[in-house]
């Protein structure tokens, strides 16, 4: 800003030998750029981006998860049998049957950092009749939410600007716009014939732009 001030400053006497409507022109268009640099620099001070903040969240499961011992679930089917060649000589029959008849019922536990797994088998004449399988997973659920704070809206804006004619660039219009989400109000300043005008709109259309 300081920089621009002093090339003001040292232009001053060539500014001065212009003519009157053209010194004007310059003068506005020199104060609408240092409106224009103040409002970035207000801006970039005072309104500050949407923050950006992190959640992080931890879940352990509760849930002990029973596996269901039908089909299609499980499955059970013999794959091998192996015959003992030797048999012992005295054999008590009616305690191998009592044996054979009898309900055995096996626990088995697994476990390691991750999951904890229980089996309870049932076995009767020589075949599983029914199977418990629960598991517990261990290891928590990291979930982590990132929350963007869209809170900073603006209802209206103050535009400065230009109007440039192609063919006669004496016809130069200054002009400033103040918009609001349905209409605008404005006003604009043609040096060369030393005329305002007021600037009035409606807002017609809206279009949704494209991610």
């Amino acid at each position: 800003m300081k920089k621009i001030f002093k090339w003001f400053k040292k232009n001053l006497a060539i500014i001065g030998s212009f003519p009157d409507k053209m010194k004007v022109t310059i003068v506005a268009l020199f104060v609408m750029f240092i409106c224009f640099i103040s409002g970035c620099n207000y801006h970039k001070n005072h309104s500050k981006c949407p923050e950006i903040t992190t959640n992080t969240v931890i879940i352990h499961d509760t849930i002990i998860h029973n596996i269901v011992d039908t089909f299609p679930y499980y499955i059970v089917k013999t794959k091998e049998i192996i015959y003992r060649d030797t048999i012992l000589r005295e054999v008590d029959t009616a305690n191998i049957l009592r044996d054979y008849f009898a309900y055995h019922i096996y626990d088995r536990n697994w476990k390691d950092s991750l999951i904890t797994v229980d089996l309870r088998d049932t076995v009767t004449e020589n075949k599983f009749l029914r199977n418990e399988f629960t598991y517990k997973i261990l290891r928590p659920q990291t979930i982590i939410n990132y929350t963007q704070d869209n809170s900073v809206t603006y209802n209206s804006y103050l535009y400065g600007g230009l109007s440039i004619p192609i063919n006669n660039i004496n016809d130069i219009e200054l002009n400033g716009l103040l918009t609001f989400p349905k209409a605008y109000i404005g006003m604009g300043y043609q040096p060369n014939i030393e005329t305002f005008n007021v600037k009035l709109g409606v807002k017609l259309l809206s279009f949704k732009a494209k991610k």
